[in-house]
């Protein structure tokens, strides 16, 4: 496949141009029709010469992803399938929040660190996203809910979460890139405050984010209190033990001055016991840290359940009476196939099926 345009930083367009024989001015025109206006196709950027069109033509791709499926959840939440121009699928989600939208965005098709609780892991990893195809992302959630804005906060700016499928540190050059795009004022001027990478912490994953210039939250999927329990959860991801990946987020936190989220699934009979939730609170005590607790979002297939509401609250009330700022986060579409992944194992489960029918 051709690089995408959004593949290239807006600001290198200017001296791009210029070797290959045009005005610099036309990159700046370039970067303002991909980004300002979300142009998707060659003839949308009609003041852009034919030329200068037939030249970027032969090296680049216009655009990476169309909309192949979009669920909508009663609570607001949409998922989007996107088919990439290789024909595999990736999903990116709005979430309606009480003061924004949030777009969960994915960084890779699939996902090798084999996690228990997610849907995406059970196909395994079939390749990286690039930079254009992350920010690509981003601009199709942004139109589709310009299109239909929630009543609340349809024009105000939204947040991104790397929270989608894939591993955000396993495609961390890429994942780096789509961030420098998207908080460039030439790209989509976000704000660094407004963007979260959440990571399941494969060893040494955390050491590639230390040196990263933007001030980007971190979320960190911890899965156990101690090795040999998150390692059961999170087999890939687990072999970085506890204690290496709270003291690295640590460090993180302190050195951008944002406090980390320490993510804890809620699985009914394996991470929601009151004694986990005590050693929870003594890991993560004096530390720069939070705690979402998130419910299982049930799988297609899957015997894990989320645990009860009374169950959950009780997890709750003793990391509140330890101290540690806890907060329950409902996963939103239930109504849809709003699991990571599922969406995605859901139609490959179709194609498979039409495909053996016909033969």
């Amino acid at each position: 496949m051709k690089p995408l345009l959004r593949d290239i930083n807006p600001t290198d367009w200017p001296a791009l141009l210029a070797q290959q024989g045009f005005p610099s001015y036309r990159g700046r025109q370039l970067a303002h029709w991909l980004y300002a206006r979300g142009a998707m196709s060659w003839d949308a950027m009609h003041n852009l010469p034919r030329d200068v069109r037939a030249a970027l033509a032969a090296i680049y791709d216009a655009s990476g992803a169309r909309i192949n499926e979009r669920q909508s959840a009663p609570d607001g939440t949409r998922k989007l399938l996107l088919q990439m121009r290789d024909g595999q699928d990736c999903e990116s989600v709005i979430i309606p929040m009480s003061r924004h939208a949030t777009f969960c965005v994915s960084s890779q098709i699939g996902c090798a660190m084999a996690c228990s609780f997610c849907a995406t892991a059970r196909g395994g990893l079939a390749r990286n996203l690039s930079c254009g195809e992350i920010v690509e992302q981003v601009q199709i959630l942004a139109a589709d809910l310009a299109a239909a804005p929630f009543a609340r906060h349809g024009e105000r700016a939204y947040n991104v979460v790397f929270m989608g499928m894939g591993e955000p540190l396993d495609n961390f050059a890429a994942v780096a890139q789509a961030i420098r795009i998207l908080t460039d004022p030439a790209g989509l001027g976000l704000s660094p405050q407004r963007i979260q990478i959440s990571t399941s912490a494969p060893p040494h994953a955390l050491e590639q984010l230390a040196a990263f210039e933007l001030p980007v939250g971190l979320t960190i999927s911890l899965g156990g209190t101690d090795d040999a329990s998150r390692r059961k959860l999170m087999p890939v991801a687990g072999r970085a033990g506890v204690a290496a990946v709270l003291d690295a987020a640590a460090r993180y936190a302190d050195r951008v001055d944002r406090r980390a989220t320490i993510a804890w699934i809620l699985i009914a009979g394996q991470t929601d016991a009151p004694a986990q939730a005590l050693q929870l609170a003594q890991l993560v005590a004096r530390r720069p840290f939070k705690v979402n607790l998130i419910p299982l979002n049930r799988l297609d297939q899957s015997v894990l359940t989320a645990p009860s509401r009374e169950r959950i609250l009780a997890f709750q009330r003793v990391l509140i009476d330890a101290g540690i700022p806890a907060f329950i986060r409902d996963s939103g579409g239930q109504d849809i196939d709003a699991a990571c992944g599922q969406l995605r194992r859901r139609r490959l489960a179709k194609r498979d099926s039409s495909e053996a029918q016909s033969h």
